[in-house]
């Protein structure tokens, strides 16, 4: 921004003295100018609020994925480590940095205790199909259509993790979406208005595209920049 300005105010400078006339008078240059620019500082305000907006909804996102791939116990778990981390790094006396210590070691037991449950439960499932599959391959007496029910519930067992998974991401997408068409659309509308604005006083402007990030997506987004003052 600072930029802009010093080549705008350059710009003036030099036609205030090379040109006898002006189409425009200074005031309603100088007045074009103040309404550029005040129209980009709301631009940008609307950018960052939905930057912010866009980078919680992404943080909230992979939480949820989180809890999905390690279970809700696990995650809080994770969680209360981290923090009981930080307070060891804190802590200077003996004591306190002991008993933190044994917290430290009773929060990794359950921990490996909850990974080992979650495991062992993928494992049996899996080991529950194959079993299944295999009778009903080796059965002479076997009710195809039961068995095949039966395997079909446990493999949703299996697939409930990648569906929770696409839901979140379903969702997230859309709410990511709806933040940068809103924006898209908001700054487009200022940038186009405050073009024709400047043009009735004399100043010519355009869009001038920026590459933003809102989470894990880069956008063109369209402040304003003046081209030419009209002579």
């Amino acid at each position: 921004m600072k930029k802009v300005l010093a080549i705008l105010f350059s710009a003036l400078l030099f036609l205030s003295v090379g040109s006898p006339a002006f189409a425009s008078t200074d005031d309603d240059i100088s007045k074009a100018l103040e309404m550029i620019g005040k129209t980009n500082r709301e631009i940008d305000e609307k950018i960052q609020n939905a930057v912010k907006k866009a980078d919680e909804l992404h943080g909230k996102y992979l939480y949820e994925v989180r809890k999905i791939e390690e279970g809700d116990k696990v995650v809080k778990l994770k969680e209360e480590k981290a923090k009981t981390l930080a307070e060891l790094d804190q802590a200077r006396d003996a004591d306190s940095r002991s008993k933190l210590n044994e917290k430290l070691l009773e929060i990794d037991r359950k921990l490996a205790e909850e990974q080992s449950r979650i495991q062992s439960q993928m494992a049996a499932i899996e080991a529950e199909i194959e079993t299944t599959t295999y009778q009903m391959v080796t059965e002479e007496d076997k009710d195809e259509k039961k068995i095949n029910e039966k395997i079909n519930k446990l493999k949703e067992k299996l697939d409930s993790k990648s569906l929770k998974y696409q839901e979140k991401t379903k969702q997230f997408t859309e709410d990511l979406d709806k933040v940068i068409t809103t924006v898209y659309n908001e700054t487009l509308k200022m940038s186009n208005e405050a073009i024709k604005k400047a043009a009735e006083k004399g100043v010519i402007a355009e869009c001038s595209w920026t590459l933003v990030r809102f989470a894990d997506r880069w956008v063109w987004i369209d402040p304003v920049r003046v081209i030419k003052f009209s002579r």
